[in-house]
Protein backbone atom coordinates (compact mmCIF):
# COMPACT_ATOMS: atom_id res chain seq x y z
CA UNK A 1 0.00 0.00 0.00
CA UNK A 2 2.87 2.13 0.82
CA UNK A 3 4.47 1.41 -2.33
CA UNK A 4 1.19 2.18 -4.50
CA UNK A 5 1.17 5.58 -2.62
CA UNK A 6 4.79 6.64 -3.62
CA UNK A 7 4.04 5.68 -6.96
CA UNK A 8 0.86 7.53 -7.77
CA UNK A 9 2.68 10.16 -6.41
CA UNK A 10 5.39 9.87 -8.86
CA UNK A 11 3.30 9.75 -11.48
CA UNK A 12 0.76 12.25 -10.34
CA UNK A 13 4.59 15.01 -10.22
CA UNK A 14 5.79 13.60 -13.53
CA UNK A 15 2.06 14.53 -15.07
CA UNK A 16 1.98 17.94 -13.78
CA UNK A 17 5.71 18.76 -14.13
CA UNK A 18 4.89 18.21 -18.11
CA UNK A 19 1.11 19.18 -18.32
CA UNK A 20 3.47 22.79 -17.16
CA UNK A 21 5.96 22.24 -19.21
CA UNK A 22 3.42 21.69 -22.60
CA UNK A 23 1.26 24.55 -20.76
CA UNK A 24 4.63 27.09 -20.60
CA UNK A 25 5.84 26.09 -24.42
CA UNK A 26 2.23 26.50 -25.99
CA UNK A 27 0.53 29.24 -23.49
CA UNK A 28 1.67 32.12 -26.10
CA UNK A 29 1.00 29.79 -29.28
CA UNK A 30 -2.90 29.93 -28.05
CA UNK A 31 -3.46 32.74 -25.81
CA UNK A 32 -5.28 35.75 -26.80
CA UNK A 33 -7.56 34.63 -29.39
CA UNK A 34 -9.81 37.25 -31.05
CA UNK A 35 -11.75 34.70 -33.60
CA UNK A 36 -15.48 35.86 -34.08
CA UNK A 37 -17.75 35.57 -36.95
CA UNK A 38 -20.69 37.73 -37.93
CA UNK A 39 -22.43 35.05 -36.61
CA UNK A 40 -21.46 35.55 -33.49
CA UNK A 41 -24.24 36.03 -30.63
CA UNK A 42 -24.14 39.61 -29.59
CA UNK A 43 -24.93 40.15 -26.43
CA UNK A 44 -27.17 43.32 -26.53
CA UNK A 45 -29.09 44.26 -29.80
CA UNK A 46 -31.03 47.07 -27.81
CA UNK A 47 -30.85 50.01 -29.99
CA UNK A 48 -28.50 48.57 -32.74
CA UNK A 49 -29.59 47.90 -36.46
CA UNK A 50 -28.45 44.57 -37.74
CA UNK A 51 -29.40 44.66 -40.97
CA UNK A 52 -27.17 43.25 -42.94
CA UNK A 53 -24.58 41.42 -40.49
CA UNK A 54 -25.32 37.94 -40.71
CA UNK A 55 -24.98 38.29 -44.18
CA UNK A 56 -21.25 38.53 -44.38
CA UNK A 57 -18.99 35.60 -45.04
CA UNK A 58 -16.10 37.09 -42.61
CA UNK A 59 -14.53 36.37 -40.12
CA UNK A 60 -11.75 38.40 -37.34
CA UNK A 61 -8.40 37.01 -35.16
CA UNK A 62 -4.97 37.38 -34.67
CA UNK A 63 -1.95 35.46 -36.18
CA UNK A 64 -3.79 32.29 -37.38
CA UNK A 65 -2.82 28.38 -36.21
CA UNK A 66 -3.86 27.02 -38.98
CA UNK A 67 -5.16 24.19 -37.54
CA UNK A 68 -7.09 25.55 -35.56
CA UNK A 69 -8.88 28.22 -37.68
CA UNK A 70 -9.68 25.07 -39.70
CA UNK A 71 -11.61 23.69 -37.07
CA UNK A 72 -12.90 26.96 -36.67
CA UNK A 73 -14.12 27.64 -39.69
CA UNK A 74 -15.30 23.91 -40.37
CA UNK A 75 -19.40 24.69 -41.17
CA UNK A 76 -17.73 26.83 -43.75
CA UNK A 77 -18.47 25.52 -47.19
CA UNK A 78 -17.42 27.70 -49.62
CA UNK A 79 -14.29 28.71 -50.75
CA UNK A 80 -12.08 30.28 -48.13
CA UNK A 81 -9.42 32.88 -48.48
CA UNK A 82 -6.76 34.22 -45.31
CA UNK A 83 -6.81 38.08 -45.60
CA UNK A 84 -3.34 39.14 -43.89
CA UNK A 85 -3.04 42.47 -42.70
CA UNK A 86 -0.09 42.38 -40.48
CA UNK A 87 2.95 44.65 -41.41
CA UNK A 88 5.64 41.80 -40.83
CA UNK A 89 6.35 39.02 -42.60
CA UNK A 90 5.21 35.84 -40.41
CA UNK A 91 6.16 32.50 -41.34
CA UNK A 92 5.18 29.19 -39.87
CA UNK A 93 7.64 26.76 -37.46
CA UNK A 94 5.78 23.54 -36.80
CA UNK A 95 2.59 25.10 -37.30
CA UNK A 96 3.32 27.64 -35.43
CA UNK A 97 4.67 31.70 -35.91
CA UNK A 98 8.44 31.80 -35.90
CA UNK A 99 8.02 34.82 -33.32
CA UNK A 100 7.58 32.18 -30.88
CA UNK A 101 10.76 30.73 -31.68
CA UNK A 102 12.92 33.86 -31.72
CA UNK A 103 13.84 32.55 -34.83
CA UNK A 104 14.50 36.79 -35.83
CA UNK A 105 15.40 38.07 -33.05
CA UNK A 106 19.35 38.86 -32.63
CA UNK A 107 19.35 37.97 -29.03
CA UNK A 108 16.92 35.56 -28.24
CA UNK A 109 16.01 34.37 -24.90
CA UNK A 110 15.34 31.06 -22.78
CA UNK A 111 11.88 30.60 -23.50
CA UNK A 112 12.85 30.80 -27.41
CA UNK A 113 15.44 28.18 -26.66
CA UNK A 114 12.83 26.15 -24.29
CA UNK A 115 10.70 26.05 -27.85
CA UNK A 116 13.33 25.45 -30.60
CA UNK A 117 14.23 22.38 -28.05
CA UNK A 118 10.74 20.80 -27.58
CA UNK A 119 9.28 21.64 -30.94
CA UNK A 120 11.49 21.82 -33.52
CA UNK A 121 14.57 19.10 -31.68
CA UNK A 122 17.00 21.63 -31.74
CA UNK A 123 18.56 24.85 -30.33
CA UNK A 124 19.59 26.29 -33.58
CA UNK A 125 17.31 27.85 -36.23
CA UNK A 126 16.64 25.25 -38.88
CA UNK A 127 15.80 27.39 -42.09
CA UNK A 128 14.61 24.00 -43.78
CA UNK A 129 11.29 24.02 -41.42
CA UNK A 130 10.56 27.46 -42.26
CA UNK A 131 7.36 27.81 -44.60
CA UNK A 132 5.83 31.30 -45.32
CA UNK A 133 2.44 31.75 -44.14
CA UNK A 134 1.12 31.68 -47.65
CA UNK A 135 2.31 28.03 -47.53
CA UNK A 136 0.93 27.38 -44.58
CA UNK A 137 -2.47 28.37 -45.50
CA UNK A 138 -2.58 26.68 -48.45
CA UNK A 139 -1.85 23.62 -46.93
CA UNK A 140 -4.96 23.85 -44.71
CA UNK A 141 -6.85 24.45 -47.54
CA UNK A 142 -7.34 28.27 -47.46
CA UNK A 143 -6.22 31.12 -50.31
CA UNK A 144 -4.34 33.78 -49.18
CA UNK A 145 -4.34 37.58 -50.00
CA UNK A 146 -1.66 40.27 -47.91
CA UNK A 147 -3.22 43.58 -47.45
CA UNK A 148 -1.75 46.78 -45.99
CA UNK A 149 -4.46 49.19 -43.70
CA UNK A 150 -3.39 51.22 -41.05
CA UNK A 151 -4.45 51.59 -38.11
CA UNK A 152 -2.05 53.82 -36.18
CA UNK A 153 -1.15 55.18 -39.57
CA UNK A 154 -3.63 55.94 -42.35
CA UNK A 155 -2.70 53.76 -45.48
CA UNK A 156 -1.68 55.94 -48.58
CA UNK A 157 -4.98 55.94 -50.82
CA UNK A 158 -2.96 53.50 -53.51
CA UNK A 159 -3.49 50.99 -50.45
CA UNK A 160 -7.41 51.76 -50.01
CA UNK A 161 -7.91 51.13 -53.81
CA UNK A 162 -6.38 47.70 -53.82
CA UNK A 163 -8.51 46.79 -51.19
CA UNK A 164 -11.37 48.21 -52.24
CA UNK A 165 -10.97 46.91 -55.95
CA UNK A 166 -10.53 43.45 -54.00
CA UNK A 167 -13.31 43.65 -52.30
CA UNK A 168 -15.44 44.58 -55.67
CA UNK A 169 -14.27 41.65 -57.38
CA UNK A 170 -14.17 39.31 -54.35
CA UNK A 171 -17.14 36.06 -55.95
CA UNK A 172 -20.09 36.27 -53.49
CA UNK A 173 -19.37 32.16 -52.76
CA UNK A 174 -16.10 33.05 -50.90
CA UNK A 175 -15.43 33.46 -47.24
CA UNK A 176 -12.66 35.96 -46.37
CA UNK A 177 -10.57 35.28 -42.86
CA UNK A 178 -8.92 38.59 -41.63
CA UNK A 179 -5.93 38.95 -39.34
CA UNK A 180 -3.22 40.85 -38.05
CA UNK A 181 -0.67 40.25 -34.60
CA UNK A 182 -3.21 40.53 -31.86
CA UNK A 183 -6.30 40.56 -34.25
CA UNK A 184 -7.70 44.32 -32.89
CA UNK A 185 -6.60 47.37 -34.48
CA UNK A 186 -5.78 46.68 -38.40
CA UNK A 187 -8.41 43.65 -37.94
CA UNK A 188 -11.27 45.52 -37.07
CA UNK A 189 -10.68 48.45 -40.13
CA UNK A 190 -11.08 45.85 -42.45
CA UNK A 191 -13.71 44.56 -40.94
CA UNK A 192 -15.72 47.58 -40.64
CA UNK A 193 -14.59 48.55 -43.95
CA UNK A 194 -16.29 45.91 -45.70
CA UNK A 195 -19.07 46.02 -43.31
CA UNK A 196 -19.66 49.30 -44.69
CA UNK A 197 -19.29 47.91 -48.41
CA UNK A 198 -22.20 46.02 -48.35
CA UNK A 199 -24.62 47.78 -45.85
CA UNK A 200 -24.40 51.82 -46.38
CA UNK A 201 -26.35 53.76 -46.37
CA UNK A 202 -29.05 51.37 -44.83
CA UNK A 203 -27.24 50.87 -41.85
CA UNK A 204 -25.79 53.70 -40.08
CA UNK A 205 -22.00 54.45 -39.59
CA UNK A 206 -22.99 54.19 -35.71
CA UNK A 207 -24.55 50.86 -35.94
CA UNK A 208 -21.60 49.46 -38.03
CA UNK A 209 -19.00 50.45 -35.73
CA UNK A 210 -20.73 49.55 -32.50
CA UNK A 211 -21.94 46.53 -33.61
CA UNK A 212 -18.46 45.11 -34.73
CA UNK A 213 -17.33 46.49 -31.48
CA UNK A 214 -20.13 43.94 -29.77
CA UNK A 215 -18.53 40.92 -31.79
CA UNK A 216 -14.98 41.99 -30.69
CA UNK A 217 -14.05 44.17 -32.83
CA UNK A 218 -11.86 47.51 -31.78
CA UNK A 219 -14.46 50.38 -31.09
CA UNK A 220 -12.90 52.77 -33.80
CA UNK A 221 -15.35 55.59 -32.45
CA UNK A 222 -13.22 55.99 -28.95
CA UNK A 223 -10.99 58.52 -29.43
CA UNK A 224 -9.82 57.99 -25.38
CA UNK A 225 -5.84 57.46 -24.90
CA UNK A 226 -5.41 55.27 -22.18
CA UNK A 227 -2.67 55.65 -19.69
CA UNK A 228 0.43 53.19 -21.20
CA UNK A 229 -1.87 52.92 -24.66
CA UNK A 230 0.16 52.85 -28.18
CA UNK A 231 -2.15 55.51 -29.52
CA UNK A 232 -1.65 58.89 -29.38
CA UNK A 233 -4.71 61.06 -29.83
CA UNK A 234 -3.62 62.32 -33.11
CA UNK A 235 -3.50 58.78 -34.17
CA UNK A 236 -7.20 57.68 -32.38
CA UNK A 237 -8.69 60.90 -34.15
CA UNK A 238 -7.16 60.09 -37.37
CA UNK A 239 -8.67 56.58 -37.41
CA UNK A 240 -12.20 57.95 -36.92
CA UNK A 241 -11.99 60.24 -39.82
CA UNK A 242 -10.79 57.67 -41.90
CA UNK A 243 -13.67 55.40 -41.16
CA UNK A 244 -16.14 58.41 -41.49
CA UNK A 245 -14.84 59.46 -44.87
CA UNK A 246 -14.74 55.77 -46.13
CA UNK A 247 -18.50 55.38 -45.35
CA UNK A 248 -19.28 59.11 -46.70
CA UNK A 249 -17.33 57.94 -49.76
CA UNK A 250 -19.12 54.36 -50.52
CA UNK A 251 -22.32 56.02 -49.51
CA UNK A 252 -22.07 58.90 -52.96
CA UNK A 253 -20.58 56.07 -54.84
CA UNK A 254 -23.31 53.74 -54.01
CA UNK A 255 -25.32 57.06 -55.86
CA UNK A 256 -23.67 57.18 -58.87
CA UNK A 257 -20.92 59.82 -58.00
CA UNK A 258 -17.05 59.40 -57.74
CA UNK A 259 -15.81 55.43 -58.08
CA UNK A 260 -12.01 56.11 -56.99
CA UNK A 261 -11.45 56.58 -53.63
CA UNK A 262 -8.22 58.39 -54.56
CA UNK A 263 -9.96 60.98 -56.93
CA UNK A 264 -12.98 61.53 -54.10
CA UNK A 265 -10.29 61.58 -51.37
CA UNK A 266 -8.38 64.37 -53.27
CA UNK A 267 -11.62 66.55 -53.90
CA UNK A 268 -12.43 66.18 -49.67
CA UNK A 269 -8.96 66.80 -49.12
CA UNK A 270 -9.46 69.80 -51.58
CA UNK A 271 -12.67 71.15 -49.82
CA UNK A 272 -11.34 70.66 -46.53
CA UNK A 273 -8.40 73.29 -47.16
CA UNK A 274 -10.69 75.81 -49.19
CA UNK A 275 -12.59 75.48 -45.67
CA UNK A 276 -9.80 76.03 -43.28
CA UNK A 277 -8.25 78.97 -45.29
CA UNK A 278 -11.14 80.76 -45.36
CA UNK A 279 -11.71 80.30 -41.46
CA UNK A 280 -8.78 81.64 -40.94
CA UNK A 281 -9.24 84.75 -43.47
CA UNK A 282 -12.43 85.38 -41.59
CA UNK A 283 -10.72 85.19 -38.12
CA UNK A 284 -8.23 87.81 -39.27
CA UNK A 285 -11.00 89.91 -40.63
CA UNK A 286 -12.90 89.96 -37.58
CA UNK A 287 -9.42 90.53 -35.49
CA UNK A 288 -9.19 93.17 -37.94
CA UNK A 289 -12.31 95.08 -37.23
CA UNK A 290 -12.51 94.70 -33.38
CA UNK A 291 -8.46 96.40 -33.34
CA UNK A 292 -9.28 99.88 -33.25
CA UNK A 293 -12.12 99.84 -31.11
CA UNK A 294 -9.45 98.24 -28.52
CA UNK A 295 -6.97 100.62 -29.33
CA UNK A 296 -9.33 103.50 -28.66
CA UNK A 297 -10.14 102.23 -24.85
CA UNK A 298 -6.83 101.12 -23.88
CA UNK A 299 -6.32 105.12 -24.86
Amino acid sequence: MHFLTRKHVLVSTVTTLLLGIITFVYIDAYSGNKFRTMQDRISTTEGIDLTGLENLHISGGNIPRYPSLKWNLRHVKMEKIVVNAETRTISYVKGLPHTLFGYTCEAPNWRHYIRRLFITGSLLVRPEIIRTEDEEARTYGFGYKKVIIGSKFTASDKNIEEIISYFDHLPENHWLHFHCAHGSGRTSMLIVMIDIMKNAPKVALKDIVRRQHLLGSVDLFDTTVWPGGHYTQTMLDNRKKFVENFYGFICQRKEGGIQSWSEWHEQQSESESRLTQAGDKKQISSSNQRAPKETLKDS
